[in-house]
């Protein structure tokens, strides 16, 4: 590791704020209806810490400091809010302890760490002392004649990764269903060492996608749409294995045991928002900023793909990652939002958090989970501040201001 403390000097007090004696938080005090669940406020942070490029994945450890993935700065930092520190973990390059541009990180058994570096094309587990130790390719050849695809989006406490894009697939690129023939998505579950993927949950999806093929100074290109806040399923993965799936047809959300057996909460009630011009635009920066992003992974940053950027070098150069035309009106838009967006987090409690559609301008709402499956609470906190991790009664968030610096704050969980 080499020390970058003396970046840490730079902070402004907007940068960096330790606010001691505060809770953290507060509820609202404003009478709810009969039947509604309380409602909390996240107050002023404890800490703030920035300025990072982007922040793609957090890790937090054991004493408190996070591992930060900054995919587009390309840079793995271990941050200490207390003392106002960051240091650069590891360098850039494709040799041993070396990252193109970290992705995600996720903790490991034993207080390891899986780094995912998808330019360099590679998975590694780093030491609790942050040392680098073993990789493996995300993308390596099956001897039975496909691909095998390590790319999680989740790993539980026992170090099992999870995917909606399966760990698997054959030359003509269909990923690895179950031959059911249903629409659904399958979230699948393997290891590093067995990637036979064992299905554990399906998910409802009404997003689709327009691809269209088109001619680049010769080159084949792809372009891929999403459809504007289509209504999914959202899911999320606790430490122990169980997986938490929030149903968007009805709004209730689905605990499912590693056994199999499910546990159903109620059904949620909300209030559907229109969707308008400022919901539009909204919604087009943010397809902007996640298909430059996806490039900047791909490549390797700078740019232009990297010289070991491998198939995911090779995927970038034949990708379009404009995620479609920036006018609002060359979309179909439904009239309301759906419920929710967003994945779903697991506090250090057991709960699920869900962030809730509401309206440009208004703070962003987190319903809360039990254990059970019932809707236990809210948590608010201020429009454009989204919540990436827990620790030891605490809950992270970033935020980005207006020049597109992305900033971490630290704040007391609320009492529910």
């Amino acid at each position: 590791m080499r020390n970058r403390t003396a970046r840490s000097h730079r902070f402004t007090p907007f940068a960096f704020i330790m606010t001691l004696g505060l809770s953290g938080c507060a509820q609202d005090d404003t009478a709810a209806p009969a039947g509604a669940v309380p409602r909390h406020q996240l107050g002023e942070p404890e800490a703030v810490s920035g300025d990072f490029a982007s922040v793609n994945g957090i890790r937090v450890r054991p004493d408190g400091s996070l591992l930060v993935a900054d995919g587009t700065g390309r840079e793995l930092v271990l941050l200490d809010l207390d003392l106002g520190t960051r240091t650069v973990v590891g360098g850039r390059g494709e040799g041993p302890g070396e990252y193109q541009a970290p992705s995600r990180v996720w903790p490991l058994p034993g207080d390891s760490t899986l780094l995912l570096d998808v330019s360099n094309n590679r998975l590694t587990v780093l030491a609790p002392d942050l040392s680098f130790g073993a990789t493996r390719p995300m993308f390596e050849m099956d001897p039975e004649g496909g691909i095998l695809l390590l790319n999680p989006q989740v790993i539980d406490g026992s170090g099992r990764m999870y995917s909606t894009n399966g760990f698997s697939m054959n030359l003509a690129g269909a990923g690895s269903r179950d031959g059911s023939g249903s629409d659904s998505v399958p979230v699948v579950r393997a290891t590093l060492d067995d990637l036979a993927a064992d299905t554990v949950a399906r998910l409802a999806s009404r997003s689709t996608s327009r691809v269209e093929m088109r001619s680049n100074q010769g080159d084949r290109m792809v372009t891929m749409q999403r459809t504007p806040y289509s209504a999914s399923d959202s899911w999320g993965v606790a430490p122990g294995g169980s997986v938490a799936v929030a149903r968007a047809a009805d709004y209730h959300l689905e605990w499912i045991s590693s056994d199999g057996s499910v546990r159903s909460g109620a059904p949620v009630a909300w209030d559907a928002v229109p969707v308008g011009q400022a919901e539009k635009e909204a919604w087009v920066r943010e397809q902007s900023s996640r298909s430059v992003q996806t490039a900047t992974f791909m490549t390797g940053g700078g740019g232009g793909a990297s010289p070991g950027s491998g198939i995911g070098g090779a995927a970038a150069r034949s990708m379009s990652f404009g995620g479609g035309s920036d006018d609002v009106d060359d979309y179909e838009w439904p009239e309301t939002l759906p419920p929710f967006t967003g994945s779903i987090l697991i506090d250090p409690e057991g709960r699920a958090w869900l962030r809730r559609h509401q309206p440009v301008g208004a703070p962003f709402l987190y319903d809360i989970f039990t254990p059970d499956a019932e809707h236990a609470a809210m948590v608010e906190i201020a429009e454009g501040h989204t919540v990436m991790g827990f620790g030891d009664g605490v809950v992270y968030a970033t935020f980005r201001d207006e020049v597109d610096l992305v900033y971490i704050e630290r704040y007391r969980l609320p009492e529910m």
